[in-house]
């Protein structure tokens, strides 16, 4: 694979992951499994809460997609480096409902070639009640 991972930390209501990917290009490679998540139940959501990057700025930067029959973007990481989400009232950036086709409710990313460092603080969504699907918000 393309991309590796660090999974900084994973609590019961947010996960933090580092990555990492030297001049590869990448389409599609999967960022976050949220199967595997604390507290995941099927169906379980995220959002983007914080983004950090640096990168060698590849043509078109590096698109971060929610995973669904039709993937959508979530955000682009444009030029050399850039966060978003650590100034205050920045909102997490959540999954778009409905997606077109199965939403996996996983993360993807896909850019040109490019050597870059990508830290994603994700917010785990808490499942809504009756459905029984989603993070639980109890483990």
């Amino acid at each position: 694979m393309a991309v590796t991972s660090q999974t900084i930390t994973d609590t019961r209501y947010r996960t933090a992951v580092k990555y990492l990917s030297d001049a590869a290009a990448n389409a599609n490679v999967s960022l976050l499994d949220v199967s595997g998540l604390m507290g995941f139940q099927t169906g379980g959501k995220v959002n983007l809460a914080k983004i950090y990057w640096t990168s060698s700025a590849p043509s078109g930067g590096l698109n971060i997609l929610w995973d669904a029959g039709t993937n959508v973007a979530g955000f682009i990481c444009e030029g050399t480096s850039g966060t978003y989400g650590y100034m205050p009232g920045q909102p997490g950036i959540a999954q778009p409902m409905p997606l077109a086709g199965s939403s996996t409710g996983d993360v993807l990313v896909t850019n040109a070639t490019a050597t870059f460092t990508l830290v994603i603080e994700y917010h785990k969504i808490e499942a809504t009640v009756g459905h029984g699907n989603g993070w639980t918000g109890n483990d």
